[in-house]
């Protein structure tokens, strides 16, 4: 009977195994077990160990995983993760991550959803000086500009997640989102001057009107030459 070859998971390069870096193995792995773990304390220790070992800039997997928590109930952890990601993608020394760790997160982003893509902008209203890391998350699927259009043409979300989505549609260059912009601003524009002639009227949608500075400055960004 032959003999059947399981491939060894692609863990880490050939030259960090080479350097020693196998014995880290043990580690890693308990740290990934340790970020899904039900107490938030322990994943953030846990996630510490990771970023300590340098784990996720060389393993696929450890930065897959971590893709995985970008919809972490613990909304601080959750842009931790955001932050570690978004440096590895936009690394302020310009140094690129090994190719198969960008492959496995454009993997993971390319199927993005609107649950995540919600998450990350409750993230992004807490923190806003993560915002060029979750520029770079979401410059990795095209498919998110469709996302953020549906968030910021829906009126049952909060106004100002509303604006968050305009103003990474603008920042990001989802050029595909200029008639759905171009569309909303003659709305908001069409009710602002409605309520001008008629200031006794209420308005329809509280604070809806002030996605519009949001929105004309999203279109000014995608249609600069």
């Amino acid at each position: 009977m032959a003999e059947v070859q399981f491939p060894q998971i692609a863990f880490l390069n050939d030259e960090h195994i080479a350097s020693g870096a196998a014995e880290l193995f043990p580690a890693v792995w308990q740290a990934l077990e340790g970020i899904a773990s039900p107490r938030v304390a322990d994943r953030h220790k846990f996630l510490d160990q990771l970023l300590e070992l340098d784990a996720h800039r060389h393993s696929p997997l450890v930065a897959y995983v971590l893709a995985t928590r970008l919809i972490d109930p613990d909304i601080r952890f959750r842009m931790r993760v955001i932050e570690t990601l978004g440096d590895l993608l936009a690394p302020m020394a310009g140094e690129r991550p090994p190719e198969n760790v960008r492959g496995h997160l454009k993997g993971h982003c390319s199927v993005m959803g609107r649950g995540t893509v919600l998450a990350v902008l409750e993230a992004s209203e807490v923190d806003l000086s993560i915002g060029t890391q979750i520029a770079a998350l979401f410059t990795l699927c095209s498919h998110v500009g469709a996302v953020l259009v549906e968030i910021m043409m829906e009126r049952r979300i909060s106004v100002s997640l509303r604006r968050q989505a305009i103003n990474y549609i603008g920042r990001v260059g989802f050029i595909d989102a200029i008639p759905q912009l171009e569309r909303l601003a003659e709305r908001l524009e069409s009710r602002s001057n409605g309520q001008r002639r008629m200031p006794f009227a209420p308005p329809s949608e509280p604070d809806e009107a002030s996605l519009l500075t949001s929105v004309q400055t999203a279109l000014e960004m995608l249609k600069e030459p």
